[in-house]
C-alpha cells in the first residue's frame, strides 16, 4: 500500500446525505463479517445469549491480538 495515498482511496461511500459521514473499508468489512458469524451461529441453533457472549468474547481477544502484534512489529516501540 502505498505510504501517501489519499484518504479517500481507502474508504467507502454510502448514499450522499447531509451529514452523512465515509467509513473505512475495513470498518465495512469488519461489521459484515460479525453479521455472517452471528446469522451462521443462530441457523446452527445456537441460543442468542452464547451467540452474543461468543461474539463479545471474539472481538476482545481479536482487539488484544491485533494490539499485541501492533506492539511486537511496529518499528517505534516505547522503551
Amino acid at each position: 500500500m502505498k505510504k501517501n495515498a489519499p484518504a479517500h482511496v481507502l474508504c467507502v461511500e454510502g448514499p450522499a446525505r447531509a451529514g452523512s459521514q465515509v467509513l473505512p473499508a475495513p470498518a465495512v468489512v469488519v461489521v459484515v463479517v460479525v453479521l455472517l458469524i452471528t446469522a451462521g451461529l443462530l441457523a446452527f441453533g445456537m441460543a442468542m445469549e452464547l451467540v452474543i457472549a461468543a461474539v463479545v468474547v471474539g472481538g476482545l481477544m481479536g482487539k488484544e491480538l491485533v494490539r499485541g502484534l501492533v506492539a511486537i512489529f511496529s518499528p517505534h516501540r516505547a522503551r
